[in-house]
């Protein structure tokens, strides 16, 4: 399985414009800004992110990527930014697991060097109710200084499935969905932890919304689009 290996880092990136719309889990022709909220299990709010395009390019296969520049803002309104990508390619779209990982605990880390090794998520652009998909993990290491391992946090996706077709109604706006589910197990240490996912995709727009629950079926938090911008101007 293709891995991707990367390091978390802060950095300045210029915001690119690029033109025709492509069929994926990608919401603009030309740039865009999605905000994200997310909840405890509550309905407080732990985290906003808006995620922004900053950068796209395809290649001779027909692979596009799409760079993204994601502003983190706690609820101390302390903000930090990340930066990741997905990637489409003929029926497929692919996500990094490292989106995976808990963004304010890799944030914890940030004056070191964080090396992670994840696999790609495979999302069918025309996904088939009932359908098993692959799974995939994640290993981020925190570095000390000298180069060894200080910890490791690893993400295992399993059982995952197209669970249907599902309407959804956000403050964004209202997105017919496909509804998928996986089981997520979380190493860190001696600490082991399994959870249950479902997510909500929706075609040129994206991740609409994320459940986690604990295995016996109480919720722990949720994420949710709040709004989109596209096309808009940048100076």
């Amino acid at each position: 399985m293709k891995h991707i290996y990367s390091t978390i880092l802060l950095m300045s990136i210029t915001i690119l414009c690029f033109g025709q719309r492509d069929y994926s889990y990608m919401p603009s022709k030309r740039n865009f800004k999605v905000k994200y909220v997310n909840y405890d299990h509550k309905n407080r709010k732990a985290y906003t992110e808006v995620w922004q395009l900053a950068g796209k390019s395809k290649d001779s296969s027909g692979k596009i990527r799409y760079n993204i520049e994601s502003e983190i803002t706690t609820i101390k309104q302390n903000t930090f930014y990340q930066y990741f990508h997905f990637t489409s390619q003929d029926s497929n779209f692919y996500i990094g697991a490292e989106r995976y990982l808990d963004p304010i605990k890799l944030d914890s880390y940030q004056k070191m060097v964080v090396k992670i090794d994840a696999d790609r998520v495979v999302l069918p652009l025309k996904p088939i109710p009932g359908k098993i998909l692959p799974e995939a993990s994640c290993q981020a290491d925190i570095l000390r200084g000298t180069g060894s391992v200080l910890m490791s946090m690893t993400v295992l996706l399993v059982n995952r499935k197209v669970d249907g077709i599902e309407s959804l109604e956000t403050p964004a706006g209202k997105f017919k969905c496909y509804k998928i589910s996986s089981d997520k197990i979380y190493f860190s240490g001696i600490s082991r932890n399994k959870t249950k996912l479902v997510e909500w995709y929706a075609i040129n727009v994206g991740l609409i919304r994320m459940e986690e629950y604990h295995k016996k079926g109480k919720l722990i938090s949720y994420k949710q689009i709040e709004s989109i911008a596209e096309d808009f101007f940048i100076p």
